[in-house]
């Protein structure tokens, strides 16, 4: 953000030119305040009748606040409608923003990603197309503090319709929201990459445990012999040093160490009744189904205070502790629960446990090691996701107050644009009309005028050669598109200045060269030289397709090097399919397999991976 322009915390006594104050705090002179419910048709959803089986299946989704807070896109939910059910529901259409208003998840939102509907916990903000649907949605989730207080201190909370709709926020000029929405959507979809790869590197690691845990896949260097034993053989229990706090026991003795119990770390208190490493299985505390979906044993290394919830082991001599650690997340205990309403493991059940596992520590501690390698990789990457959230975060306080703004007011623009259009100082606006109109000529003609779509990928191509990386260019479903060429200056610069003129042939419709072109050319020769033109060449008979791909995958291997992946094809439809827009895409031909893998080398030929 070079060239942003930035407000220091002063504007709270004191407003910058160009800003003024207002009921949302200080914002820029061009910005409006409005509320919700004037630019945007707000609705509820409802739950069709429970009683009658048919309305529930497998074919249209039903979204809930459970469903919500996590993507930005609802990717998955827990119900699914029929037919029938979906045909007398409150319908939502793609694009619609969701917004908990009912109940202690209040504030939960989301955009979905198609048709839905939704129970009446949620209301559905359907924005007008003379606004931004992504810059909506998060100016929504940045007011979530502000709506959740309209709520109040009620048994059940709840934010009527009237109140969300009367919602004040910060408006910006349209092509300033399009500039906000992409950058904090460009960052969305780093957090939703990560995401991808963490479950993939968790599923790996569930697939490495099968197989290691059980000795059906071997080391290299080890053939002995593996027996079953049980954990009472292996383990020495600790249970006589755990001593439960009460909370107010625990606020007044808040400190460093871990104190720990069925869920693993609940506080930091000042003392501790461990120095140790041990490991802790849940004995109570959980329903039945928590001893499935949620890890029920830890690991604590150093000082630790323990409460009378989790069983504390030690691994005798000649057992591993990394091992039986990982062997018992790995195991199903619901047999050996007592039963009740809700689950509990005696210390009793627990010792009759059995492991199955090497004769030799040696063979035990060489898969431990290898387990362990993945778990230190895997939360080496959820840091890097927490991380990449709190940026996000802070991005959106600033993008959408205007204290950093991305692009110049529209005025100021286009007078840079005309003005200052020689030097290596040129405005990006200005630069992508010569690039526009240079390519309309040696790429278009009377017959064939050049596309939009065919443009803006030769575009970004030029843009990865020269430059090393591409500027505004976001997901959408025919590939990189960067929608500020057509919305944000440089097209109509470009026309304008007569650089270039809208033709139709019988065929298509596009640009063409025109009166002015030499202008153009001449900036075109100066900042990227005829190199860039005899390069380009080599994509001239490549179909609009094939460009889609080559940058596709260009772009997605870019996102798997940002966030420390591997690149292969199964990691590159990964990121293709962690994106709504492109999902669809692997049902294509053209991005087939085989089709990728070329692509991918193809890729690391022309940009030197």
């Amino acid at each position: 953000m070079g060239n942003a322009l930035e407000v220091g915390d002063t504007l709270s006594k004191e407003v910058s030119v160009g800003y003024k104050r207002t009921e949302v705090g200080v914002i820029p002179e061009e910005w409006d305040v409005t509320t919700l419910g004037k630019i945007t048709t707000i609705t509820t959803g409802h739950t069709p009748p429970t009683h009658h089986a048919a309305n529930y299946g497998d074919e249209y989704p039903f979204v809930s606040p459970i469903d919500l807070g996590g993507a930005k896109y609802v990717v998955k939910t827990a119900k699914m409608l029929s037919k029938k059910g979906f045909g007398i529901s409150q319908r939502f259409p793609a694009n619609s923003i969701l917004f908990v208003c009912i109940g202690s998840t209040i504030g939960k939102c989301g955009i979905a990603p198609i048709e839905l509907t939704s129970n009446q916990q949620i209301n559905a903000v359907l924005p007008s197309p003379s606004f931004s649907t992504d810059y909506l949605y998060y100016t929504i989730c940045l007011a979530v503090p502000r709506i959740k207080a309209l709520a109040g201190e009620q048994a059940v909370p709840i934010v009527n319709k009237t109140q969300f709709a009367e919602t004040v926020i910060p408006l910006a000029p349209f092509y300033e929201q399009r500039a906000i929405a992409e950058a904090l959507s460009d960052m969305d979809g780093l957090l939703a990459a990560l995401e991808t790869l963490i479950a993939k590197k968790r599923a790996i690691k569930q697939a490495a445990m099968q197989q290691l845990l059980t000795g059906k896949t071997r080391l290299p260097g080890f053939d002995g012999d593996w027996e079953t034993k049980r954990l009472e053989e292996m383990v020495d229990c600790l249970d006589h040093v755990r001593i439960p706090l009460n909370e107010i026991q625990r606020a007044s003795m808040l400190g460093p160490y871990p104190y720990c119990g069925a869920n693993g770390v609940l506080d930091y208190v000042n003392d501790f009744v461990l120095d140790d490493d041990v490991i802790l299985i849940a004995e109570d505390g959980g329903y039945f189904d928590e001893y499935v979906y949620r890890p029920i044993a830890y690991r604590m290394s150093g000082k630790i205070w323990v409460n009378n919830h989790a069983h504390i082991l030690k691994a005798k001599l000649g057992f591993n502790q990394g091992f039986l650690y990982f062997s018992l997340v790995h195991k199903n205990i619901l047999p050996y629960l007592a039963s009740g309403t809700r689950a509990k493991l005696n210390r009793s059940e627990m010792n009759k446990i059995e492991i199955y596992l090497p004769l030799h520590s040696i063979e035990q501690k060489a898969i431990a090691s290898i387990l362990s390698d993945m778990d230190a990789e895997i939360a080496a990457l959820e840091q890097r996701r927490d991380k990449a959230s709190a940026i996000k975060q802070g991005m959106m306080q600033q993008l959408l107050t205007g204290r950093i703004r991305l692009v110049q007011p529209e005025t100021t623009k286009e007078e840079l644009a005309v003005e200052r259009p020689v030097g290596r100082q040129h405005n990006w606006q200005f630069n992508e009309a010569v690039v526009i109109s240079v390519l309309a000529k040696h790429f278009g003609n009377e017959q064939y005028p050049l596309g939009r779509m065919r443009y803006t990928k030769l575009s970004y191509l030029l843009h990865r050669h020269k430059d090393g990386y591409v500027e505004g260019y976001i997901k959408k479903a025919a590939g990189p598109y960067n929608p500020q060429t057509r919305y944000g200056g440089p097209e109509k610069i470009a026309l304008q200045k007569d650089y270039v003129r809208q033709h139709r042939s019988d065929r298509r419709q596009g640009f063409i060269a025109s009166t002015n072109f030499d202008e153009a050319e001449s900036y075109f020769d100066r900042w990227y030289e005829s190199e860039a033109l005899q390069w380009l060449e080599q994509f001239r008979y490549k179909t609009n397709g094939d460009l889609e791909l080559l940058t596709t995958v260009d772009m997605a291997v870019e996102e798997l090097y940002e966030v420390g992946g591997g690149v292969s094809v199964e990691s590159v439809k990964d990121v293709i399919l962690s994106n709504p827009e492109w999902k669809p895409k692997l049902d294509r031909p053209i991005f087939s397999d085989a089709n990728l893998a070329r692509a991918i080398e193809d890729c690391q030929k022309l940009f030197d991976y």
